[in-house]
């Protein structure tokens, strides 16, 4: 590995916590290094600051144009402020077309490396994290419109699908502040938002914008009788702080986060009702912008690179290195008090010690020195900018080209389903139509849609193609590819490999350290007139598929991550010495701290709380979730969760049911003895396969006692649970042999299951699943084929009949029967309702119980009492079976609470626990 071009601390993970707090160490140290190396002023702000003043408020809240972060520094951070550099200044000039700047070809990249054939997903993320990114960088970074005149002209190579000629591209608007002071610098660009993290996509970055967003009452954001954003009557678009490049995704963003800003004013306004409006608006951005950060901080970003060692460092620069909000305060509080005693010691030892060592006092003054590393960058004593007034750069820009994360299409799902009910082309969702569709599809439902969607993978060749051939109004064809391809060269960021020497990693050898794969290498060889000098900083990041394990991009990026991640938080006043319940309220910095993602969007839709159930990270996909005090829950919550996250879920279309399976006797033999007969959860393993009963319909289902049932427990009435039918096998393999499970849950306690058969040999051809009744217990059969009494009988010695004192032992309430009374033997009667329903010839079962809707009484339920007793020969044991049938009473029905569905959830991930008889004893 020492020869390695690519960095070696993800291999330390292998070595668990010791190797992760290790990889931990050398983050910091990296950071270290380019806070020191890569921070590059390209702006004198001393004649900027003389106009600024700083007023009283300005002491403890966010101005609109960023000014007065710095009290010392106004200017620093704020609105039209130059994008800085983390490369040397002598490699930052722009390209020309006098000399590289159309060479190779731009649009060609676009067709021959970014165009998408088949959309790549990136499976460990859910598409609201690609919504996410966009909605930050809308906070971050613009260049604000592009220069009209003389654009640079990219001609369309041959066979291009936009035809001949040239596509023109608007240059980006230069500097109009420089003066003969700047002559030695490279370009330099504005940016026309804050640097700051401080909510500027929503607030604005001056106070004209600031005005039209606000209700100038309690504080709050102005919105609509139904909580939606105010448009703009021509566009369409929502009256927000920052509305270029408006689709779907920001729609949603931008509703949420303005309803999330008027909840906090709200809950202000009621603890504070002295207090003006515009100290509730102040305090709420205040609050709603650190949450956006924190949010960003430790769930998007531990997401999108999901691997210990950065979800350790990401934690670390939020609460520092244990991880949490208790244990951040605790090491800040004792770092003061520790700092503070050794500065005024009386001691000579310390005395002699700092008046001989400056570097040491200097560096227990800075928050930097072991501060930082223990207790976090936020909350920490003071501001950080390592000496360079804090900017984003245009490198910082370059790394957070994202494009490939756009789907082609938004999915539109109904909550819990997973079947799509719409289907809407992404660029069908821009502007004002965006809001169109939040009315039209319920923004309860896109939420859900979009977690449970993938965006693109960050890889070449994944580039949308609506966004490589995109028609604006005024403006002509365009391609965003070719763009992005375009404002790297123009604007000064160095080509791939000088990227990589500038910012502390080593350069490529050879194409093939970026990629293996022959058509990949074929195109970037003949593109790059096979000379790796050439590639495209943007290519080659995209490029790279040697990459951390987790991470959605590649170390490249992640280098100017590193060091802008932190550097937002580290040198913001009002996340660092300002981050306090002074500034912030007490209760203001409690919901910073205890707020996720997954809470913001369950409290203003929580129509969607049954989908989030288990979710920690609502950045990926949303699925079923089974946390720690799922035992815990109530009966009909575990019910709900397990049926609207696993069943509807995973459910499968109508027209495309997956097919029988036969029987895999030494699965059988393998999963019964080894693992069923000890597993007691509701959900199967992960990669669980049913050996036998393996395709069904299962549907929820309450159990409805009669008046004078003689039985206890769950015979006593249950209002949640689940019905699953299925067939042990293919039925052209051993004839149609139905079966039944019933799952009843049970609050605060484990589920309660049976099944039931009608015999072991099945139903012949008579394909009719409710033909006959079925039970828990059946008759041995000499000649069943499967041999399944041989099998179970290695686990129980009564392998035909499973017990029902766990049915009967605990009501659905969790309240123990005083005195247990269980029946011996149970049916499951086909109602009228269902009886002679169904065709008897050949077909699939599962598409007869599709058509069943909820409410359908399925079964009459029947017990008795009497002891089964066996005999040696077949006719007396018959008829001790006809005696018992014969006893047997009504003790309740079971009707359908839902319509069935078939899913892979019901038929591998649903877990029946039955109990055997020694279970019982």
């Amino acid at each position: 590995m020492a020869n390695s071009i690519w960095v070696t601390w993800p291999a330390l993970t292998k070595f668990g916590t010791l190797g992760v707090l290790t990889g931990v160490l050398i983050l910091a140290g990296e950071r270290e290094d380019l806070l020191e190396n890569n921070l590059i002023d390209v702006e004198n702000l001393e004649t900027l600051n003389a106009s600024i003043t700083c007023d009283e408020r300005s002491h403890t809240a966010r101005l609109e144009d960023g000014t007065c972060n710095q009290l010392d520094n106004p200017a620093e951070g704020s609105v039209y402020r130059r994008f800085g550099r983390n490369v040397a200044l002598d490699a930052a000039s722009g390209e020309t077309e006098a000399d590289t700047l159309l060479s190779p070809n731009p649009r060609e990249v676009s067709n021959v490396l970014m165009s998408r054939g088949e959309f790549k997903p990136a499976t460990s993320v859910n598409f609201i994290a690609a919504a996410w990114i966009q909605f930050m960088i809308h906070d971050w970074v613009s260049h604000g419109p592009n220069k009209q005149d003389n654009p640079i002209e990219v001609p369309l190579p041959a066979g291009d699908p936009l035809g001949t000629g040239v596509m023109e591209i608007e240059r980006t608007t230069p500097d109009p502040q420089r003066s003969e002071e700047d002559a030695n610098l490279p370009a330099t660009y504005r940016n026309v938002n804050t640097h700051w993290w401080d909510g500027s996509q929503l607030y604005g970055s001056d106070a004209s914008v600031t005005e039209k967003v606000r209700e100038f009452s309690g504080g709050r954001l102005t919105v609509t009788e139904d909580n939606t954003l105010p448009t703009d009557f021509f566009s369409g678009v929502p009256i927000t702080g920052f509305t270029d490049n408006w689709w779907l995704g920001l729609s949603m963003m931008h509703q949420l986060f303005t309803l999330e800003h008027n909840a906090i004013a709200e809950k202000l306004q009621a603890l504070y009702p002295e207090k003006s409006d515009q100290w509730l608006y102040d305090k709420a951005r205040l609050i709603n912008s650190a949450l956006m950060a924190k949010i960003h901080t430790v769930e998007w970003t531990p997401a999108i690179i999901a691997n210990p060692v950065t979800e350790r460092s990401l934690y670390a620069n939020w609460w520092g290195l244990k991880g949490d909000r208790d244990g951040r305060d605790d090491i800040q509080e004792d770092f003061e008090k520790f700092i503070n005693a050794i500065q005024n010691s009386d001691s000579w030892i310390i005395k002699f010690l700092l008046e001989n060592n400056p570097d040491l006092a200097d560096k227990l003054d800075s928050p930097g020195f072991v501060e930082f590393g223990l207790g976090g960058l936020v909350g920490a004593r003071d501001s950080q900018n390592s000496g360079v007034p804090y900017t984003l750069t245009e490198e910082f820009v370059a790394v957070y080209r994202m494009h490939p994360l756009m789907r082609d299409n938004v999915e539109v799902y109904d909550i819990g389903s997973n079947i799509v009910a719409n289907t809407i082309p992404i660029q069908d969702t821009r502007d004002g139509d965006a809001e169109d569709i939040m009315d039209d599809e319920g923004a309860d439902r896109l939420w859900y849609s979009f977690g449970i969607t993938n965006p693109g993978s960050l890889t070449l060749n994944n580039y949308p193609e609506f966004l490589r051939n995109l028609s604006l109004p005024l403006v002509g064809d365009i391609d965003l590819a070719t763009i992005d391809v375009i404002r790297d060269r123009e604007r000064g960021v160095p080509r791939y490999n000088e990227f990589r020497r500038q910012i502390g990693l080593t350069p490529i050898r050879e194409f093939e350290d970026l990629t293996q794969d022959p058509t990949t290498l074929a195109n970037l060889k003949r593109i790059y007139d096979n000379d790796v000098e050439k590639i495209d900083a943007l290519v080659g990041q995209l490029a790279e598929t040697v990459r951390p394990e987790g991470f959605a991009f590649g170390e490249t990026a992640f280098q100017i991550f590193i060091l802008n991640a932190s550097r937002r938080l580290m040198t913001d006043r009002f996340y660092t010495k300002d981050y306090t319940p002074e500034v912030y309220t007490a209760e203001g910095i409690d919901w910073v701290e205890e707020t996720t993602m997954v809470d913001v969007i369950e409290r203003h839709f929580p129509q969607l709380a049954a989908s989030l159930v288990g979710q920690e990270n609502a950045f990926k996909p949303w699925g079923l979730n089974m946390p720690e005090e799922y035992e815990s829950w109530s009966a009909c919550t575990k019910q709900q969760h397990l049926w609207v996250n696993g069943a509807m879920r995973t459910q499968y279309d109508a027209d495309a049911l997956p097919a029988l399976k036969e029987i895999d006797v030494l699965g059988l033999i393998d999963r019964i003895l080894r693992e069923k007969v000890k597993d007691k959860k509701d959900v199967a393993p992960a990669g669980y396969e049913k050996p036998i009963h393996a395709r069904a319909a299962m549907a929820k289902v309450a159990f409805n006692a009669t008046e004078d049932s003689p039985y206890t427990g769950i015979f006593e009435g249950s209002d949640c649970g689940f019905l699953r039918l299925s067939v042990t096998g293919d039925p052209a393999d051993r004839g149609f042999a139905p079966g039944l499970a019933w799952k009843t849950f049970i609050d605060g306690q484990p589920s309660a299951n049976v099944s039931a058969l009608y015999t072991l040999s099945g139903q012949g051809d008579d394909y009719d699943i409710f033909a006959n009744e079925l039970s828990q217990y059946v008759l041995p059969e000499v000649n069943e084929t499967l041999g399944t009494t041989t099998i179970f009988s290695l686990v129980t010695t009564r392998p035909t009949r499973l017990m029902t004192e766990n049915l009967a032992q605990v009501n659905q309430q969790g309240t123990e029967a005083t005195e247990m009374t269980a029946p011996t033997q149970i049916y499951f009667v086909p109602s009228e309702e269902v009886k002679h329903r169904f065709e008897t010839a050949a077909h699939d079962f599962r598409e007869d119980l599709l058509t069943l809707p909820e409410g359908t009484k399925v079964y009459d339920v029947y017990g008795t009492s009497m002891a089964i007793k066996t005999s040696l020969i077949p006719r007396k044991s018959r008829r001790f079976a006809e005696e018992r049938r014969e006893d047997a009473v009504k003790i309740g029905e079971l009707v359908l609470t839902s319509p069935f569905i078939s899913s892979a959830f019901s038929d591998e991930g649903i877990f029946f626990k039955h109990q055997r008889y020694e279970d019982a004893r």
